[in-house]
């Protein structure tokens, strides 16, 4: 007797997607949970800081504090758009490197592999240029002046601690700047530092005086600067040599500034980690293409650095305006 066998479809029991895909976008979940977290303190803090006011002879309000803007962190607009340019490009190059393995022409593959590569590298040469320009104008946390002439008796005495820092920080860059007398900066430029670093400490001026028809003596006390003072000073000092193309290593007064700078260097450091780990991956396989063996089977493995890579360019794309244009 012939007896009938009916084959039924098992039912799948995972996720219609490779195990790959799936872990990869577990993966990108927690990364934008943790760049969600980094932007949205951003913007609370950028947004929930006051401006202070205060109200002049003539009635009229001036803003003696805000949040930073761009050209006063010393941030480049037309720099911050080209690495954005740059990222970009990149995600097409490996959206097209995995097209050409898809095809089977692992040559081409390899090729655009490599300009990601070199797209990347470009992008973390600008960033260090970037830090280096933060580093050379001491535009870094902590380092920063909060208060300047004006601001109301409590904010004061809130940026106390700071302020003493600061006050140190100056006497030290000072004292340097007079000593080795830097390339570039012109006597008027030093005359103005020495002026200042003498005025930041307490000092007994002698000077002649007419009493009962008599030349004498007369000892006058004259303060040391307030850190306030000191602030102001340092900015005119700034501004000045800003205006020759002159670079002091001189931490400049910017209210808040020493959170901008927190934030700059958290959300654009660990992006630039992320970028890092990015290239790390492509530079195996260009490795793995230059030697012949790259092929049909790695067309998954560079589907995935593709997902990785487009979060990376998508957290920058926010990152941007956030910094540089508002």
């Amino acid at each position: 007797m012939t007896q009938a066998h009916h084959d039924e479809t098992q039912p799948s029991m995972g996720l219609p997607l490779p195990h790959g895909k799936l872990a990869m976008w577990l993966f990108l979940v927690t990364e934008i949970m943790f760049f969600t977290a980094l932007i949205g303190v951003y913007l609370l803090l950028r947004n929930g800081t006051p401006s202070l006011r205060v109200t002049k002879p003539d009635g009229t309000m001036e803003v003696i504090a805000k949040w930073p803007t761009p050209h006063e962190v010393h941030l480049i607009e037309a720099i911050g758009a080209g690495n954005t340019f740059v990222l970009i490009c990149s995600s097409l190059t490996v959206v097209l490197a995995h097209y050409w393995l898809s095809k089977g022409d692992a040559k081409k593959a390899t090729r655009f592999i490599g300009i990601t590569l070199a797209l990347g590298l470009l992008f973390l040469v600008v960033k260090a240029y970037e830090y280096n320009s933060k580093w050379q104008h001491q535009i870094l946390p902590g380092r920063i002046g909060e208060s300047l002439p004006g601001m109301p008796p409590e904010r004061e005495r809130q940026y106390h601690g700071v302020a003493e820092l600061y006050t140190a920080n100056v006497r030290t860059d000072l004292d340097e700047i007079i000593k080795e007398k830097p390339a570039g900066v012109s006597a008027d430029t030093l005359a103005l530092c020495e002026k200042l670093r003498k005025d930041m400490d307490a000092s007994t001026v002698e000077r002649m005086v007419k009493k009962d028809g008599q030349d004498v003596k007369s000892s006058t006390y004259q303060r040391p600067l307030s850190p306030p003072e000191v602030g102001k000073r340092v900015n005119e000092i700034l501004e000045e040599a800003e205006k020759k193309g002159e670079h002091l290593h001189l931490a400049p007064t910017i209210p808040y500034g020493n959170m901008w700078a927190s934030c700059y260097f958290a959300m654009t450091g660990f992006h630039a980690l992320h970028v890092f780990g990015g290239l790390v991956v492509f530079a195996i396989f260009l490795i793995k293409g230059l030697v012949g063996k790259l092929g049909r089977q790695d067309e998954g493995a560079i589907e995935l650095i593709g997902l990785y890579w487009h979060f990376v360019d998508i957290v920058w794309i926010f990152l941007f305006p956030l910094l540089y244009l508002v």
